[in-house]
C-alpha cells in the first residue's frame, strides 16, 4: 500500500488542519558516555525535532585555561563545532536498530559544507558553534590572500603578524550554566528523518533516541584525541597548545526537544488502520553504512618525486542499493590545530581512483583531475560542494612543472588564528602541516542513482560481490604517512508495519 501524505517530509497535496506539539525530554539514562531518550508514543514525529548540546572544560583541570570571566582557551573544531561531541546516534524501535550514523563528527562536517557560506555563517555559527565559513579580503591583514570573515579580528597588520580568534560567544566555559547551548536537528543526525515522518503513535513498540559520545583526553597535539571534542589556543606560543584535559559533554544541558505532529482525526486513524492491518505499510528510507579502512605508509621519495601506493578496498555493501557513496580520509593520527579531528586531507600530487561494481570498472579511466573529483561528488547532494578551491585541492597553487605539485606560494591568510600560526609563502612545505588550512576539505563521492525521488529501486542493487575501491595514492616527500579512510555508503532501505509492529529490511 502506498505510504500516506502524512509521513512524507513534504507539501501536501491538499490543505489539511495540522497541530504541532513539542515535548522537551530529559534522557531516561546519561553518561560522559551516552544518552538515551525514550520518544512518546503520540503523534507523527517531526524530522524537525532537535537536541539541545553542550560542552563543558572541567573546572578541576582548567585553571591553566579559564579567564576570569569563566572562558576557556577551548574552542570547538572549526568547521566542524558541537557535532564533533557526537560520536554514533541510533534510533531503534524496540530492540531493532532502524537507521544508524557512526562518526557522525566527520559526516557531518563533510555534508554541512555542501551548504552556503552564507547559511553556514549566519545560522549554523548561532546553531552548531562553527567559525571558519566564509572567505574574503581584509584591508591590510588579508593582502589579497583569503581570510576568515567569521572570525574577530585582534590584530590587524600587513604581514603574519595579523591574528584572528574564534568569537567568545561559542566558546566553552568551565561552568553549565554559562557555557554556551548548541542545537542537532534530528533529520540532520539520522538521514532517515529527512524525507520521512515517524508514525510513534500507531507503533507497538517503543522508540528510543541513543546519542554516543566522543571523549578526549588529550589538550595537545601529542594526543590522539586532540580536537574529538575541542582544540585549545596555542597561549605559550610553541605550537602544543595545552596540558592534558578532558573536555566533557554538559549533561545538565542536554535535551530532546520531540516535535509531534496532528492531523484530523480521520486521517490519523486512516493511516493508524493502514498500520494495524495484515496487509500493512512499506516506507523507504535512506541510511548509512559506514567502512572503515587504511592505506600503509608509502616510501618517502626525493622530491620532487613521487611514489605510488596502490591499494583495493572492499566497500560492505554486498546484496543492498547503494545510492551514493562518500569518502574522507586524513593520516593516522593526524590532529589539526583547528579543525581538530575533522577534515578530509590530500597530497600535493593528485591521487587517483576508480570502483568496480558488480565486476565492471565504474569509470573509463581512473579520476585524477581535481575539477572532476569535485564534479563527482557534487552530484551527490545535486549543489557544489561550497569551499574555496584551496582548501579542496593543491592544484590552485601548485608548481605545475614539479612531479610532486609543491606550492610556491600561499593565498590564504598568513597570520595567527587562536594563538595559533599559519604558514606564510616562504615556509610552506610540500608535506601537511597541522595548522595548514589547505587541502583540509578534499573529499570525494560518487552518485549512483537512477532518479531524484526517494522511491524504491533509486541507486545500485550490489551484487555478492561487495564495491571495490581502486586507489592509487601519490606520496610526496614528507607526506607519506599512513591514511585512515572513512567511507560512507548511503543505502536504501525499507521499514515494513504490519499489526502494528515495526520490521526492518537489513
Amino acid at each position: 500500500m502506498s505510504l500516506p501524505d502524512i509521513m512524507i517530509n513534504k507539501p501536501l497535496p491538499t490543505i489539511s488542519n495540522m497541530e504541532i506539539d513539542t515535548e522537551v525530554l530529559d534522557p531516561i539514562s546519561s553518561s560522559n558516555q551516552e544518552v538515551v531518550f525514550q520518544i512518546p508514543k503520540n503523534g507523527i514525529l517531526d524530522g524537525g525535532s532537535f537536541l539541545s548540546m553542550a560542552v563543558r572544560v572541567p573546572s578541576g583541570q582548567a585553571n591553566a585555561l579559564v579567564d576570569a570571566n569563566g572562558i576557556s582557551n577551548a574552542f570547538l573544531p572549526c568547521n566542524t563545532g558541537i557535532y564533533g561531541l557526537i560520536r554514533s546516534a541510533q534510533l531503534t524501535i524496540g530492540s531493532k536498530v532502524i537507521a544508524s550514523n557512526e562518526d557522525f563528527g566527520h559526516y557531518a562536517t563533510m555534508m554541512r559544507q555542501f551548504e552556503t557560506p552564507e547559511h553556514r555563517s549566519f545560522v549554523e555559527q548561532v546553531k552548531a558553534g562553527n567559525s571558519l565559513d566564509r572567505y574574503g579580503g581584509l584591508v591590510g591583514a588579508g593582502l589579497g590572500r583569503l581570510t576568515p570573515k567569521d572570525l574577530v579580528v585582534i590584530t590587524e597588520a600587513n604581514d603574519n603578524t595579523a591574528s584572528l580568534e574564534t568569537p567568545l560567544f561559542i566558546r566553552p566555559t568551565d561552568n553549565d550554566s554559562s557555557t554556551p547551548v548548541f542545537s542537532v536537528p534530528l533529520s540532520f543526525l539520522i538521514p532517515m528523518m529527512r524525507s520521512r515522518q515517524l508514525p510513534v503513535f500507531a507503533i507497538k513498540e517503543t522508540c528510543y533516541l541513543r546519542i554516543q559520545f566522543n571523549t578526549q583526553t588529550h589538550g595537545t597535539q601529542a594526543g590522539a584525541s586532540y580536537g574529538n571534542i575541542c582544540c585549545f589556543s596555542d597561549m605559550n606560543g610553541n605550537g602544543n597548545p595545552q596540558a592534558d584535559i578532558t573536555p566533557v559533554p554538559s549533561l545538565a544541558n542536554i535535551k530532546f526537544y520531540s516535535d509531534h505532529l496532528y492531523y484530523p482525526e480521520s486521517v490519523m486513524n486512516a493511516t493508524l488502520a493502514q498500520m494495524a492491518s495484515e496487509k500493512g505499510m512499506n516506507m523507504v528510507y535512506e541510511d548509512i553504512v559506514l567502512t572503515n579502512t587504511q592505506i600503509q605508509q608509502g616510501a618517502d621519495p626525493t622530491a620532487p618525486a613521487i611514489n605510488t601506493v596502490s591499494v583495493e578496498r572492499q566497500i560492505a555493501v554486498s546484496g543492498k542499493v547503494v545510492r551514493n557513496i562518500l569518502i574522507q580520509q586524513k593520516n593516522v593520527g593526524q590532529n589539526h590545530s583547528l579543525l581538530g579531528a575533522y577534515l578530509s586531507h590530500t597530497t600535493t600530487a593528485n591521487d587517483d581512483y576508480n570502483f568496480r561494481i558488480n565486476d565492471s570498472r565504474y569509470y573509463d579511466r581512473n579520476l585524477e583531475n581535481p575539477c572532476m573529483k569535485y564534479n563527482e561528488l557534487s552530484k551527490v547532494r545535486s549543489k557544489p560542494l561550497q569551499v574555496p578551491p584551496q582548501m579542496y585541492s593543491g592544484n590552485p597553487e601548485s608548481n605545475k612543472q614539479r612531479a610532486d605539485g609543491r606550492a610556491t606560494g600561499n593565498s590564504v591568510f598568513i597570520g595567527s588564528i587562536n594563538n595559533v600560526q599559519l604558514p606564510d609563502g616562504s615556509n610552506t612545505p610540500a608535506s601537511f602541516r597541522q595548522d595548514q588550512l589547505q587541502r583540509t576539505s578534499h573529499y570525494l563521492g560518487v552518485d549512483l542513482t537512477t532518479t531524484g525521488f526517494n522511491v524504491l529501486g533509486n541507486g545500485k542493487r550490489i551484487g555478492v560481490k561487495p564495491i571495490i575501491l581502486q586507489y592509487n595514492k601519490k606520496v610526496c616527500a614528507g607526506d607519506r604517512g599512513a591514511v585512515e579512510m572513512r567511507i560512507y555508503s548511503n543505502v536504501e532501505r525499507v521499514l515494513m508495519f504490519k499489526n502494528g509492529t515495526a520490521m526492518v529490511s537489513a
